[in-house]
């Protein structure tokens, strides 16, 4: 094994496939970074019941991250020697999927929630994903695929464990999201009990905005994020395939944040205060100045 250094990088072909990951994740680091303020900012906004959704744009952030982190070192051609190459390369090959895998449980977790009124636990959410992916490499069941030029990604043995992966990541945590919405669903819209036409009146109106809000985010979560969560189990990270999906998933990453202040009213309302704020703040300095 060679113990020199070498340079970390990617071939002139990736970096070009790569421009519109870059912009999309230019763009979504200022829209994160905005939401976080106005988060900071405005104390009402901070509910216990939306912990779940907070922490989901947490991991949002954290792939933005990532992506800027390793197009950095890339780009820099960072040399590194054997030990170091290593590590990144486990880093590079299965951070992603661990950040996409806990945000499924995430989404479920927040609907359990909200259904429940509870707040459990969220150790296992963490520690669960991590310990599939080191137990899948302790066992020689999927390996690290490198190429000089290109991004490391995680090669399996066969088929059955992908398919392993893929009910534990994507199968169970969606259909287990779409019987809990059912519930929540169910239980807005139930009358059973109620006497008074007014309260029924209000109860279904507050059903149709639930569901119309509950479709918006699901919709928009399953078509950009799911294409790129089935890809990386059977499709190669480096392929036009595995780009294009990648570019749905920070496309999502990048809504996220507006299509949760667009839901919830409150963010809104804070935008609206603290943009009239911002020009009465105008109006007085420019007074000043005359």
């Amino acid at each position: 094994m060679s113990t020199s250094c070498t340079p970390f990088t990617w071939s002139s072909s990736s970096f070009e496939s790569l421009q519109p990951s870059l912009i999309i994740c230019s763009i979504g680091l200022v829209i994160h970074g905005l939401f976080w303020i106005q988060l900071i900012l405005c104390p009402n906004l901070r509910q216990r019941n939306m912990m779940w959704l907070f922490v989901y744009l947490i991991t949002d952030l954290c792939l933005l991250i990532r992506f800027f982190v390793l197009y950095a070192i890339r780009l820099a051609s960072v040399c590194l020697y054997p030990t170091a190459r290593d590590v990144l390369c486990y880093f590079e090959a299965s951070s992603k999927y661990y950040l996409n895998f806990i945000q499924s449980y995430l989404l479920l977790a927040f609907n359990v929630c909200r259904y429940l009124q509870i707040v459990f636990t969220h150790c296992f959410i963490y520690v669960f994903p991590p310990l599939i992916i080191v137990t899948q490499f302790s066992t020689s069941a999927a390996s690290i695929w490198r190429r000089r030029g290109e991004s490391c990604d995680i090669q399996y043995r066969d088929i059955s464990v992908q398919i392993i992966n893929l009910f534990l990541s994507y199968i169970i945590p969606v259909v287990v999201n779409v019987i809990i919405l059912g519930l929540c669903i169910r239980y807005v819209s139930s009358t059973k009990g109620i006497l008074s036409e007014q309260i029924i009146v209000l109860r279904r109106k507050r059903q149709r905005t639930l569901l119309q809000q509950t479709i918006l985010f699901y919709s928009i979560w399953i078509v950009l994020w799911s294409p790129d969560m089935l890809a990386f189990q059977f499709v190669n990270t480096n392929s036009d395939p595995s780009v294009v999906t990648s570019i749905l998933s920070y496309v999502e990453n990048v809504l996220d944040p507006m299509i949760i202040g667009i839901i919830d009213i409150r963010f809104l309302t804070s935008w609206k205060s603290l943009w009239h704020f911002m020009r009465r703040r105008q109006r007085q300095i420019g007074v000043v100045h005359q």
